[in-house]
């Protein structure tokens, strides 16, 4: 993999409504993700550390039993093994960061990718 690309050119996944577009190096991850208005990514956890950048939109995120708003701008920090959902209050772009890197969306951008 390249170690710079533009992220609107990138192979995406889709995971339901939403579009996933991961770009990994060898320890850290990005993904943007477009979420439209009214699109859950539904309660979750996974190993990996998270915190997603509001780049565009508005969403509601559900996290330990609280729920907040964030908008173009806000931050949240995922803990590893955290359960959380997030809801596009509008049409939404995050800009996500794992570590480490989420292997289970590079295989799936693999087998999509050819």
């Amino acid at each position: 993999m390249n170690n710079y690309a533009q992220m609107d050119e990138l192979p995406f996944l889709e995971a339901g409504e939403l579009k996933l577009y991961p770009f990994a190096g060898d320890k850290l991850m990005t993904v943007r993700a477009e979420l439209p208005k009214g699109s859950i990514a539904a309660k979750h956890s996974h190993p990996h550390e998270q915190m997603s950048f509001v780049a565009k939109g508005h969403i509601k995120v559900r996290m330990k039993g609280k729920e907040f708003a964030l908008l173009q701008g806000g931050i949240v920090h995922f803990p590893s093994n955290e359960e959380h959902e997030v809801e596009a209050v509008e049409d939404t772009t995050l800009i996500d960061f794992f570590t480490p890197l989420r292997e289970d969306l590079l295989q799936k951008l693999k087998q999509v990718s050819g």
